[in-house]
């Protein structure tokens, strides 16, 4: 079942979140390590936001950060288990991708949900690296 016919809405600002379920909702989708007070910065300190809401329940989000002029960063894609195949993480996406008026868009994701992302037009992208601190797999800071 599509969500053409649903009742869920998207909000591009954080106006009707609730941390609390925002934060129940990476727990129901396996995401967890993002939690308490450092999740809402990370979504308050990203200027374009999606949040997707059944009702008053709140069943998908996204975020990204951007330049505004040539790069942008999608993270946190996350939507509820049960309404996962039904077209909302397109939607919530693509509702970022419209706010993103740049030329280059970047994301990781882990092997499991690229076809997802390719879908919706990502790309491998040969010319990436990073630099993790690996002290955070083991001793998070609490920022």
């Amino acid at each position: 079942m599509d969500l053409t016919d649903s009742s869920i809405e998207l909000h591009q600002n954080h106006s009707r979140v609730n941390w609390q379920e925002l934060e129940r909702l990476f727990e129901r989708t396996n995401l967890s390590g993002r939690k308490g007070d450092k999740l809402r910065r990370a979504f308050l300190n990203s200027p374009v936001v999606c949040y997707a809401h059944d009702g008053a329940r709140l069943v998908g989000a996204a975020r990204a950060i951007t330049d505004g002029e040539y790069h942008a960063f999608v993270y946190d894609v996350v939507v509820d288990p049960s309404y996962q195949g039904r077209g909302l993480g397109t939607k919530i996406v693509q509702s970022l991708l419209d706010r993103l008026p740049v030329w280059r868009t970047m994301l990781v994701a882990a092997p499991d949900v690229q076809p997802f992302y390719a879908r919706v037009g990502f790309a491998p992208y040969p010319d990436v690296m990073a630099r993790l601190d690996r002290t955070w797999l083991f001793d998070p800071p609490d920022l």
